[in-house]
């Protein structure tokens, strides 16, 4: 096997095995969004790198603290990180999460650790609370490009934050194995949203639809959702993912018409792919070309029309032919979304700029 990256092919044997570390404000036990942090370390493990954790998450090898109040999250977290940081780091190289990067930046340039801005989740808030959150989203960017050695984005939508840093696109991936699961076939089909209930995606206008979907996760939503009738259910442990996907027939995301969608590199489609579903997306990131996927229908942000017309092909159609299709889904998800290849472009970067 080989790596590859704009310039150069790095055959595997020639990998330099390293310990990384990794700085989130996530905490790894509860956050839904562990799910990508835990995947792409997992890969990176495989190919034999040491992934060690800088995390408000009990237990890992550098807990560092995260007020859960309200307005204070990111100043605990960057004083918890700045104190964290100045002590002695025994690492080859640091994946610093932009909400980290304030905190360590000064640290890792002390002791001459060389790191790379990992950005999966620029800011999607409104009002007051998403000004804040951009301002220090650029802030993270203007210190990266001065100090970093490279930058991780998950589309290509978001390159151009990196400007002359070299960068590696890593989408969201999934580990194709787990979704080996029996499916049912269903002759009235039922639609699964897995993700974020946060009022920011507008899921409650998904539920006035009437297309009999299944919402699975928490957020700031979730109680609405549920007064309005809504087929809600709680964030499923990573490892029931696969069976919760085999009782539903057609995975949908339908994003609001807003910029900071555009670049959305979403696990759930690639985990909707790989349980053999049909898939219903707003048409974002670096989306597979729907004629050559017939499999998935994208729509454009905030069309609702397009999205219950596409959701309707799909229902209108045989069990036996959804199922067909849903083969196709497996196999685009294990060529092109195994975390063993999207991870590829990571290792790449990390071996041309440290060894």
């Amino acid at each position: 096997m080989v790596w590859t990256l704009i310039g150069r092919t790095i055959p595997e044997t020639e990998l330099t095995i390293m310990r990384l570390l990794w700085i989130t404000h996530r905490d790894l036990n509860r956050d839904l969004t562990r799910t990508s942090r835990l995947g792409l370390a997992n890969a990176l493990e495989n190919q034999g790198h040491e992934i060690h954790w800088m995390s408000p998450t009990p237990g890992l090898d550098y807990v560092v603290n995260r007020s859960k109040q309200l307005g204070l999250g990111h100043r605990s977290f960057t004083r918890s990180v700045r104190l964290a940081c100045s002590s002695s780091i025994d690492v080859d190289a640091v994946l610093v999460e932009w909400t980290a990067v304030e905190g360590s930046y000064k640290g890792l340039i002390l002791q001459d650790i060389p790191w790379f801005i990992l950005d999966r989740s620029p800011p999607v808030s409104r009002g007051i609370v998403g000004l804040i959150q951009r301002r220090q989203h650029t802030r993270a960017w203007k210190i990266a490009r001065e100090y970093a050695r490279g930058a991780i984005v998950k589309s290509s939508h978001h390159r151009h934050l990196a400007e002359h840093l070299p960068v590696a696109v890593v989408p969201a991936g999934v580990d194709v194995e787990r979704f080996e699961v029996d499916r049912d076939d269903r002759d009235i089909p039922r639609c699964i949203y897995i993700g974020s209930l946060a009022k920011e995606r507008e899921l409650i206008r998904v539920h006035a639809m009437d297309i009999d979907a299944i919402f699975m996760g928490s957020g700031s939503d979730a109680e609405r959702l549920l007064r309005a009738g809504a087929d809600v259910r709680p964030a499923s442990e990573m490892k029931r993912i696969p069976e919760v996907l085999a009782a539903a027939d057609i995975g949908i995301m339908h994003l609001p018409n807003r910029m900071e969608w555009k670049g959305a590199s979403p696990l759930k489609v690639a985990e909707y792919a790989a349980a053999g579903l049909c898939v219903v997306t707003s048409d974002v990131g670096d989306m597979p070309d729907s004629d050559s996927n017939p499999w998935l229908r994208l729509v454009p942000l905030g069309d609702d029309t397009a999205f219950i017309e596409a959701v309707n092909y799909f229902r209108s159609l045989s069990s036996e032919m959804r199922r067909h299709l849903g083969k196709s889904a497996k196999k685009w998800a294990r060529n092109e979304r195994d975390w063993s290849v999207v991870s590829a472009p990571l290792n790449s970067l990390i071996e041309n700029q440290i060894a």
